[in-house]
């Protein structure tokens, strides 16, 4: 760590079963965080400690991030840091939620796992875009409940205007893996959610049936995808001030369609794991934006 005084530092502390109740199971280790700002010029510093012993403290970085990350917790009340067992083998891992900076871009969560064989902690990470992310349980496991972003990616109206299906993420292994298959009844509920907005804002209303019919595309619900967009069209109630593609509504169901049967390909395990460096490198030392959706299955 370059020389400047650690200012603005932020600490969790996991002391066994009790700050490990999200995963329901009893830790092995007694682990703190802090992350804050040193050096000149300034950067997050991240900190983990160990049973008593420093096992991790390097400057935050990550892919997204031009010069240097924010720690600015979205919305108010969403912890920037978290000590949460994952993977439930009772060992906690650290999260840390960072935004990249821009009007529409990006909420990265990063997890550390510590490495027996190293004394530290990997680093891993997955991108959640302008969606962001929050810790939530579900059936007793600790996921990152977020929405696919892809549909603002997409391009079919603005950022404000584009609806964002429903994604859950289980971290293991070093890995986040898609899980929102397993949770039908809460894809479900978010589609039907898109709908009852959709209905109300007509007027601009293609970014939110797309995340309606991103969620049935999950389901399997293809063919009611396909003759509810063709009856909607033929009723002209597929509207953007942006104009639809080639300002026609037929060819925004096509096109609509195409990225619904690629979106709906089950995702590959995401967030590469960070060598864990060994402690003397270090020296002796979300956000979401997501809309929320009833949890439960």
């Amino acid at each position: 760590m370059r020389p400047g005084r650690l200012i603005a530092v932020l600490t969790v502390l996991c002391l066994g079963a009790p700050a490990t109740a999200l995963a329901g199971v009893q830790s092995r280790a007694i682990v703190s965080a802090s992350v804050g700002v040193a050096g000149v010029p300034s950067h997050l510093v991240l900190s983990i400690t160990r049973n008593g012993r420093v096992a991790y403290s390097r400057p935050v970085n990550a892919a997204g991030c031009r010069q240097r990350c924010s720690d600015v917790a979205i919305p108010p009340g969403k912890s920037v840091l978290h000590v949460v067992d994952l993977d439930r083998d009772g060992e906690p891992e650290v999260v840390l939620g960072l935004f990249t900076g821009g009007a529409n871009c990006c909420f990265i969560d990063q997890v550390f796992s510590f490495s027996p064989g190293a004394h530290t902690y990997a680093k891993s990470e997955h991108n959640f875009l302008n969606a962001g992310a929050t810790l939530a349980t579900l059936n007793g496991r600790p996921v990152f409940k977020s929405g696919d972003a892809r549909i603002t990616e997409a391009g079919f109206t603005d950022t404000a205007d584009s609806g964002t299906p429903i994604q859950l993420w289980r971290f293991a292994r070093g890995r986040f893996t898609d899980v929102t298959r397993s949770y039908p009844a809460l894809i479900r509920a978010d589609a039907a959610k898109w709908m009852r907005i959709f209905k109300r804002h007509l007027s601009n209303g293609v970014g939110l049936i797309a995340a309606w019919a991103a969620d049935e595309d999950l389901l399997g619900h293809s063919a009611l995808v396909r003759t509810t967009l063709d009856r909607l069209a033929a009723q002209h109630k597929l509207r953007t001030p942006l104009g639809l593609p080639h300002n026609s509504e037929t060819l925004f169901v096509t096109r609509l369609q195409n990225c619904c049967a690629s979106w709906a390909t089950p995702a590959r395990p995401a967030g590469l794991s960070e060598a864990a460096p060994t402690l003397a490198a270090y020296g002796s030392g979300r956000r979401s934006r997501a809309a929320p959706a009833p949890l439960g299955d």
